[in-house]
């Protein structure tokens, strides 16, 4: 199964100078991960889709994890020279938090939410990027989440460009 070794930094195309699509979609699951989001999957839906090449699904345990996981992926994404298009489901309690990494989207759902949703089974036909999640031992401290009253001004559209 495939992880990189440093989740900080991953290495940009020689031709292009940015990273690749699929480095991307495998360091923003390892951050996910680091944050303890579960149930990671990355889908590989260049073939049957034109407005991206991954997605990456996650569970989360609530609406504040979710939104905590997405003020993370955002600047981490953007220290890898990619800004996010647009952020979604963070001004309410939708349960479904979307970010849009251009080639990568990435899914924050609460457990309800992704089984209703089933986006995991509606791209079924489509190949798996393989993930393996750390191992947690079982006294790992669990998330701090922030208070929601605690996000920047102007939050998502301050991170947008």
């Amino acid at each position: 199964m495939a992880r990189r070794a440093d989740p900080g930094r991953a290495e940009p195309c020689p031709e292009t100078g940015k990273i690749e699509a699929k480095q991307l979609a495998l360091a923003l699951a390892d951050t996910l991960d680091e944050k303890q989001a579960d149930e990671i999957t990355i889908l590989d839906v260049s073939g049957p889709l034109a407005i991206a090449d991954y997605f990456v699904i996650a569970t989360t345990r609530n609406q504040r994890h979710a939104e905590s996981l997405a003020r993370e992926l955002i600047p981490f994404a953007k220290g890898q020279g990619i800004t996010n298009r647009h952020v979604s489901g963070t001004d309410s309690d939708c349960g479904w938090v979307l970010l849009d990494f251009d080639l990568v989207v990435v899914h924050l759902f609460d457990a309800e939410r992704r089984a209703f949703y089933a986006l995991d089974d509606l791209w079924g036909d489509v190949p798996r990027l393989g993930f393996t999640p750390r191992e947690r031992t079982e006294g790992e401290a669990e998330p701090v989440v922030e208070r929601a009253d605690a996000f920047p001004s102007g939050w998502p559209e301050a991170f947008e460009e």
